[in-house]
């Protein structure tokens, strides 16, 4: 063989090995992102616990001294998105006297725990519509913040302002988060006019999609490894080392139902209920999944809910294995029947156990009704 035919065939080699290398790391780099809140804001069907934040208050108001009547209010839009489905912002001109107005709104998701530390983003898609309002020119400018509420610090991710009409586009900044803490999204938004007209009335309308945390999952977890050993020092009974194999056998157990409360509460937010809710009569039917990831069997305990501090039915606990869905039969209390009969969605509370790990989970879901 000549040597320049072994150098060719070397090359070939070593370019194998290092693309084969380039596909373990991104495989291994996919494999260790978490995303919140619950797998992330698609508004597929619902606000997905999306709410106007208490604090900053939401105003909308006259610059100036002429008079000016507005509202400024946020709320699941399910017509637009990608897929169909978003939260928007409306700002409505109700009376306009030669006035200036600014609207400001801050919308918030619900809480979510990292289960990892190190760096990762906040993403969203947004789009602005001046709609009746494009005469009075106004601007559109949103802040997204990753909020610490552990540490009660924030980190600003992003922040943008438009002018006229803007389709969906994505955007994405980093933030960095810590195993443990728990979070919000909050996404500040100001919609202000910069011409003054009489008698002009409207609304224009901003709306946001697809608003996701990635960050660093859990760590692998050690009691897998400890499992993995134990079968070994089991097999080596034979010759006495029973308590290698005994202490293996506890490692597998760990891993078994290793999950960690945090990661648990992410499964359970992302996945922990299926479809939609069904009163037939004063009976709820939901269906409640455990994820495979969870990696055991599941205990859950579910209870339709008023708010969160008040039932609507009775609970219904059940063991579900590992990526299977069961169905839970709810009875609605006789105090709650004429409020949840007149509800078009309805919050559920979710408590689920899984080896050691326990989270409590709260989603709203679309309630259809049956005759």
């Amino acid at each position: 063989m000549s040597i320049s035919l072994r150098s060719r065939i070397r090359q070939a080699i070593l370019l194998g090995c290092v693309s084969g290398a380039a596909l373990l790391v991104l495989a291994v780099g996919q494999a260790s992102a978490a995303t919140y809140p619950g797998g992330g804001s698609t508004f597929t069907g619902s606000a997905e616990g999306w709410k106007v934040a208490a604090s900053p208050e939401k105003t909308c108001k006259a610059v100036g001294i002429l008079e000016l009547l507005c509202t400024n209010d946020g709320a699941y839009d399910g017509t637009a998105g990608s897929p169909a489905g978003s939260y928007e912002v409306k700002t409505n001109v109700t009376l306009n006297l030669l006035g200036l107005f600014k609207g400001e709104l801050t919308a918030e998701s619900p809480a979510f725990t990292a289960v990892g530390s190190g760096g990762g983003s906040l993403s969203l898609a947004r789009s602005f519509v001046p709609g009746g309002l494009l005469p009075l020119t106004p601007q559109f400018t949103y802040t997204a913040y990753l909020v610490d509420k552990t540490s009660n610090t924030k980190q600003k991710a992003l922040t943008e302002t438009v002018e006229g009409e803007v389709p969906f586009a994505a955007k994405s900044g980093g933030v960095s988060l810590t195993a443990g803490h728990s979070y919000v999204v909050q996404i500040e938004t100001t919609t202000t006019s910069t011409v003054a007209s009489i008698g002009l009335l409207g609304e224009a309308t901003a709306r946001f999609d697809n608003v996701v945390v990635t960050g660093p999952d859990a760590p692998s977890n050690p009691g897998g490894n400890g499992g993995a050993n134990g079968g070994n020092g089991a097999n080596g009974g034979n010759g006495g080392a029973g308590e290698e194999g005994g202490a293996g056998a506890n490692g597998g157990k760990g891993s078994a139902g290793g999950v960690s409360s945090a990661r648990l509460e992410s499964l359970i937010k992302s996945s922990g209920l299926v479809g939609t809710a069904t009163l037939k009569g004063n009976r709820l039917s939901v269906r409640a999944k455990c994820p495979a990831k969870v990696g055991t069997t599941c205990t859950l305990k579910l209870q339709g809910m008023l708010n969160r501090h008040k039932p609507a039915t009775a609970a219904r606990r059940a063991r579900v294995k590992k990526g299977k869905v069961k169905n839970f039969a709810l009875v609605v209390k006789p105090a709650a029947r004429k409020v949840v009969h007149k509800r078009t969605r309805l919050l559920f509370k979710e408590t689920v156990r899984a080896g050691k790990a326990k989270a409590t989970v709260y989603k709203t879901i679309k309630l259809v009704r049956k005759k």
